[in-house]
């Protein structure tokens, strides 16, 4: 780029539309500034400071008037809404004037982040939406400061947002990783795992997977169940691996209204069953931090559902050694027994072993027994962990060590 020729082009046409400029009332003019500004142009230096980059496309006049214009265009009230923005995106269009607003905050956020914070609250749900939307490399500070000093002002123009890109069915959300990622705000999470669930409709399995976790450690218990009625009595047809998800979900929060639901659902098919076994455990092992109290008879009935599909086996993988992840997670439910300081547990172990379709875990059933019976008459008993509790298993034969064709010698 020739930039003393592009600056003697801007002086010419624009030198007479300062007070234009200044307002902003021109605000279209000023796009290609901005992006100048935001690090757009790949020939202008990155190292070079934003307000230089512009400073190279105009004489001092003009580019004074250009960042004043930036953050002149903050005090416009027909910049496009959250929503707008959102639906757009959606549609993979571009609303170019965004570009400009991001400059304007990013020279107001330089002085001072409380004047960002008192900007008018559209504005600044419409600043989300292009922090979002228009891609550059910049990093708008302005975003950071509020997502930690003033969320309420990123949740809500966040959902606003997604929900607008759902309503144009979309598959993917930018700013998804504020939920999903592994630095996820949990403030966030709490305020949109439920909307995002009920409305990302092309949503993936393995991603309704990771929301229906966070919404039983962050959303209400009720309004969890509420809403996984809602997505089962929909007529619309739902992937199998979802439903089955939903079917959990719901049995997880009202076991004794969806145990028949969940069972006929699942049946004895290992390809239901693998899946149901992934989520519900992945539950268990965190109920510590989930918003559900898992009872007794809940993992007991789970077992009679799942344990029959996975016969007790410990595959050795060459050096590595160990259950398969199966056969884990299984451990981790009869663990989850194993621990249990209810009283009525042992009557739950003994129903357990009545049932016919236990019988292969007979030594595992009877080892729950011999934990809990010594767990009330030992008065410094401890219980192992759960790889010392896997060891003693082995080592007991309560595991026979069956290995499969897919095993490593």
């Amino acid at each position: 780029m020739d930039f003393e020729l592009t600056r003697s082009e801007n002086d010419e046409q624009l030198l007479s539309q300062l007070a234009l400029l200044e307002t902003a009332e021109n605000i279209r003019v000023l796009i290609p500034f901005a992006k100048a500004y935001l690090g757009m142009f790949y020939v202008i230096d990155a190292e070079l400071d934003a307000k230089e980059k512009v400073k190279l496309l105009a004489n001092e006049k003009l580019a004074n008037a250009v960042l004043k214009g930036f953050e002149a265009s903050l005090l416009r009230t027909d910049i496009a809404s959250v929503e707008a923005i959102g639906h757009a995106m959606a549609e993979q269009k571009e609303i170019a004037e965004g570009y400009v607003i991001l400059a304007g905050l990013d020279l107001v956020a330089s002085k001072s982040n409380d004047a960002v914070a008192a900007l008018n609250n559209d504005l600044i749900e419409s600043a989300i939406g292009f922090h979002f939307s228009n891609k550059m490399n910049h990093r708008n500070s302005w975003f950071d400061y509020l997502l930690a000093e003033h969320k309420n002002k990123v949740v809500s123009g966040l959902l606003k947002y997604w929900l607008a890109m759902l309503k144009n069915n979309a598959t993917y959300l930018p700013g998804r990783d504020l939920v999903l990622g592994e630095k996820a705000d949990a403030e966030i999470i709490k305020h949109t795992v439920l909307p995002l669930l009920q409305h990302w409709q092309k949503c993936k399995a393995k991603v309704v997977f990771q929301l229906l976790q966070l919404a039983f450690k962050y959303a209400e218990a009720e309004a969890l169940l509420k809403l996984s009625e809602g997505v089962l009595s929909d007529n619309k047809t739902i992937n199998e691996k979802v439903r089955l998800y939903w079917v959990a979900t719901a049995y997880l929060l009202s076991p004794d209204k969806y145990f028949a639901t969940l069972s006929n659902y699942v049946g004895r098919v290992k390809l239901k069953v693998m899946p149901l076994l992934d989520f519900v455990s992945s539950i268990v092992a965190n109920e510590k931090e989930m918003n559900i109290n898992i009872s007794d008879k809940l993992i007991s009935q789970l077992l009679r559902m799942i344990a029959p599909i996975f016969p007790p086996q410990h595959h050795v993988y060459g050096a590595l050694g160990g259950l398969d992840i199966n056969s884990r997670n299984v451990m981790l439910m009869f663990y989850f027994l194993a621990r249990s300081k209810n009283k009525d547990v042992i009557s739950e172990i003994k129903l357990l072993r009545k049932a016919r379709v236990m019988k292969i875990y007979a030594a595992v059933i009877d080892n729950l027994v011999e934990l809990q019976v010594r767990k009330n008459n030992e008065k410094n008993f401890s219980f192992p962990d759960f790889e010392h509790y896997i060891e003693n298993l082995v080592n007991n034969n309560c595991l026979q060590g069956r290995s499969n064709k897919f095993d490593l010698k």
